[in-house]
């Protein structure tokens, strides 16, 4: 029985996995194609900004009530409408006729995207103890990179071998559909965990817990950086001589970087440490991005895998930091995660936009190039001082348990 409990925690992760990988790979389906899709619907660089955004925008507003949604129908069934939801976002972003057709196309995927990712630290509260738990968020973090990854690899082979980026659209669609199938097969029955878990989750309280603040703080900015990068990469690459098919390759590569970095760092890095590493992951990017702004092919080979480290790895840690945070445990990891989410898509909604709005006013991405990097600078400082929090906590909780 034991046994059987072990594998099927494992098996119900490696659905969960295929899930954020399917994700991943709609999310990220528009990039490698972005110009030739912005061409042929007749719109602007700010007007493809912010059919990006969309999903993100929609995302808000529904994450606010996903948490609780899912403690009442279940992981089975939220994570079905999950996969539904962003499923019919493909096909109709392969429908699409124009700027709006689009916009709504995307925002689709928002409807079901919450259940996706915070259904997943969920599973992981259900079915893994706490030590086990920053190797599965690992594991699972590496999903939806996987899935952008294999966006940027095929989407241009597929294009040249189907006859357009329609059809590539939909073949990733139709992908999502036997993911989804098996899904609802391995999740038939309830998880052992499930029902030791509360049904109504505070939210009040833990926005008082001063490193969940900061966490949410790092959560936008994570959001707006990875959202930005992962809709304008190609193009930025492009820009300064890469090829359409080269400039996806390449930012593929970055991802297959953040990947491996995901399944080492987040498990790896001790408790204590994990503010400090993320520090040291926005620094690093800080400094990288600049490369773009160059037209030297070896420091893009060079910086493009270093940001993918970054952008893979900064949001587990810093989910990790959320779940040690004071006033987080397995009753109230839902109602975390949902703060989180919804934070971190407000940055997610304005990141390719205003990235998008930058670079129409300037006659490169050096201005857009800038800001991302200053914010990196930023997120550094604030993970230093999330650290410093969680001492003074650890400090204060010591010392009252030794007191008099």
């Amino acid at each position: 029985m034991v046994n059987s409990r072990y594998a099927r925690r494992w098996l119900m992760l490696g659905s969960l996995w295929s899930l954020y990988a399917v994700f991943g790979l709609i999310a990220g389906s528009l990039a490698p194609l972005l110009e030739r899709i912005r061409v042929e619907l007749d719109m602007s660089r700010s007007a493809m900004g912010a059919a990006l955004a969309a999903w993100p925008f929609v995302y808000l507003f529904v994450s606010i009530k996903a948490g609780r949604v899912l403690d009442r129908i279940g992981l089975r069934s939220g994570l079905g409408i999950g996969i539904i939801s962003i499923v019919a976002s493909g096909f109709l972003r392969a429908c699409a006729q124009g700027s709006i057709s689009l916009w709504f196309a995307v925002a689709v995927f928002g409807l079901g995207g919450p259940f996706i990712s915070i259904g997943a630290p969920k599973l992981v509260a259900e079915w893994f103890d706490k030590e086990e738990r920053g190797r599965a968020v690992g594991i699972y973090s590496t999903a939806a990179p996987t899935g952008a990854m294999i966006a940027l690899v095929l989407a241009d082979p597929l294009r040249v071998a189907l006859g357009g980026w329609r059809p590539v659209l939909a073949v990733f669609s139709t992908v999502g559909i036997i993911v989804g199938a098996v899904w609802l097969w391995v999740s038939r029955k309830p998880s052992p965990g499930q029902a030791n878990l509360e049904r109504h989750l505070p939210t009040s309280e833990l926005l008082t817990d001063r490193t969940v603040q900061l966490v949410l703080v790092l959560a936008f900015g994570s959001f707006f950086f990875s959202h930005s990068m992962g809709g304008w990469m190609p193009d930025m690459l492009q820009h300064v001589g890469w090829s359409e098919r080269g400039s996806s390759w390449l930012a593929a590569v970055g991802v297959a970087f953040g990947i491996l970095s995901a399944l080492c760092i987040p498990g790896r890095v001790p408790e204590r440490h994990r503010p400090n590493a993320l520090a040291a992951l926005y620094l690093m990017v800080a400094i990288a991005i600049w490369a773009l702004a160059t037209e030297i092919s070896t420091a893009h080979l060079v910086a493009v895998p270093l940001i993918g480290v970054a952008r893979v790895t900064y949001v587990p840690l810093a989910m990790l930091i959320l779940m040690s945070a004071p006033k987080v445990s397995t009753k109230t990891i839902g109602a975390a995660g949902g703060l989180f989410f919804t934070a971190g898509e407000v940055g997610g909604v304005s990141g390719p936009w205003i990235t998008g709005v930058a670079r129409d006013a300037a006659s490169n991405f050096t201005l857009a190039i800038g800001m991302l990097s200053g914010l990196a600078i930023v997120l550094s400082v604030l993970a230093i001082s999330t650290g410093k929090r969680r001492l003074l906590s650890n400090y204060v909780e010591s010392v009252s348990n030794t007191g008099p």
